[in-house]
């Protein structure tokens, strides 16, 4: 589900159940995923966010397995942890019978890992240190309300970003993240995971590619934000050229 279709005041309440839901679990997991870019980035993510994904011990995910199906979340397990999910319910009138079909399908979801990220195609994989994270907070729609969640170091965020399918969440989340971190500490932490360095490298061309394209979403909302799309061409040209 592409949020971005929404009307703003859906996607506003999307994004508003799903951060109360991840309140619930704030002590269990280490956020990651678009919420935890929203959570170093704050505005300048400006690109809205439907699921929620988290790593964590394993006596962790018994925990908040327990608080969230206590929330009515049905819960299913993957080869790489449980999903656990609700249907959106609008809390906000929608009288379009087009857009209240698509919201109708919207499916909150929290995607619960332990700290091993697999990329599914292939045996490789990156490992987040549970050890290492900061606390950030992240604001609620329209409210002074927030929550603070734990969210891994920007440098590791953005090592992993690099190496997944590409997207436009992924490639417009990647370059935020490239734009206020060290880059050679990325690469690092690129070359220090198994062989994540051969899923950046595979996905590299395409993200150069899609984020030059004035028709993609990523580019669309990088200049929105006044980002220096460039630059970031720069940045992957760069880390492409040290782990290859």
């Amino acid at each position: 589900m592409n949020l971005e279709e929404l009307p703003e005041k859906v996607r506003k309440d999307v994004e508003n159940q799903s951060l109360a839901i991840l309140e619930t679990i704030i002590d269990d997991i280490i956020v990651i995923g678009g919420w935890a870019v929203r959570a170093h980035a704050g505005k300048r993510h400006n690109r809205y966010t439907l699921d929620i994904d988290g790593v964590t011990a394993e006596d962790k995910m018994s925990e908040a397995g327990k608080k969230l199906r206590g929330l009515g979340l049905k819960s299913e397990d993957m080869d790489w942890g449980v999903r656990f999910s609700c249907e959106y319910e609008p809390e906000v009138q929608i009288i379009d019978e087009e857009i209240r079909r698509i919201a109708n399908e919207v499916e909150l979801r929290i995607d619960i890992s332990g700290p091993r990220i697999v990329e599914m195609e292939t045996p490789h994989y990156y490992e987040f240190d549970l050890s290492e994270y900061s606390r950030r907070e992240i604001l609620y729609h329209d409210s002074d309300s927030k929550i603070v969640v734990r969210v891994p170091p920007v440098e590791s965020l953005a090592a992993v970003k690099l190496g997944l399918p590409v997207d436009y969440k992924n490639n417009f989340d990647s370059a935020v993240l490239l734009a206020m971190c060290d880059v050679d500490e990325v690469i690092g932490n690129i070359r220090n995971n198994d062989d994540w360095h051969e899923m950046v490298i595979r996905r590299i061309p395409k993200l150069k590619g899609r984020m030059k394209d004035p028709g993609r979403l990523e580019n669309e909302l990088c200049v929105d934000g006044g980002m220096d799309i460039s630059e970031y061409i720069r940045k992957l040209e760069y880390i492409a050229q040290l782990i290859s």
